[in-house]
């Protein structure tokens, strides 16, 4: 990394930790104000502006392919490969206007962000408790139903070290099974490039999205689960290739 993008990466981090920051004290103060009546219309609009803002703060640009499979108010569960600290960014600039991300519960811990998380009813998964996982699961899958919302979440469970794919865990299609939900694939390339794991802020640059038609789930079974997770994984695989040829 060059003197100059240090400096970049520098005050894109700056910046973008000051708008967050910023922003979550306006959400708290306007969920509090309006005794959380509008959180579940308003939430999405305003995470989705958080998205925006910060990936023009990391200089991203973004290239979507797709976004009609994500229309309008729908139940859905949109799973999505997890590579990069861009990844939030990048599936909260996807929101519509009935949409919500499953995120570890740990985030509940970071001063300020925490309690903006948790006013703005996002999914909270426990990792570390399989059991209260499962339960947050079902509860997921009673309010898609009631409120007809989008949900995404990454099978993979935790970002990749190494850019490949990593193997899914059955999380995401518990919850689709359990709600009826098709699930809708969200394939991102070129995330890690610019912001892997190991590193603290963002390079410029552009990321792909490809949003898949959805796929039907309702005659999924506990049975026919694996082979459609494994024939899932292997499209991603497909997808990925595809899009860096």
């Amino acid at each position: 990394m060059s003197a100059r993008e240090r400096m970049r990466v520098i005050w894109s981090v700056t910046a973008g930790w000051t708008f967050t920051f910023a922003f979550c004290v306006g959400t708290i103060i306007t969920a509090l104000l309006t005794l959380g009546r509008c959180w579940h219309w308003l939430t999405p609009l305003q995470v989705r502006f958080w998205a925006r803002v910060l990936l023009r703060i990391q200089g991203v640009r973004v290239e979507y392919e797709g976004r009609e499979h994500l229309a309008g108010a729908a139940m859905r569960v949109a799973t999505f490969n997890h590579t990069s600290g861009l990844d939030p960014m990048l599936i909260c600039s996807l929101y519509t206007r009935a949409s919500t991300s499953a995120i570890k519960r740990e985030m509940l811990y970071v001063p300020v962000v925490g309690l903006a998380i948790y006013l703005m009813g996002f999914l909270l998964i426990d990792r570390r408790r399989s059991t209260r996982g499962r339960g947050t699961l079902d509860r997921a899958a009673q309010r898609m139903k009631r409120e007809h919302i989008t949900v995404f979440i990454s099978p993979e469970g935790t970002r990749s070290r190494t850019g490949d794919l990593q193997p899914f865990k059955r999380g995401a299609f518990h919850l689709a099974m359990s709600s009826g939900a098709p699930i809708v694939p969200v394939v991102i390339r070129g995330a890690f490039a610019l912001w892997p794991r190991q590193r603290w802020g963002a390079l410029a640059g552009t990321v792909q999205i490809r949003i898949l038609p959805p796929i039907d789930t309702s005659a999924l079974t506990p049975e026919t689960l694996p082979g459609f997770v494994d024939a899932l994984h292997a499209r991603y695989v497909d997808e990925l290739t595809a899009m860096a040829a």
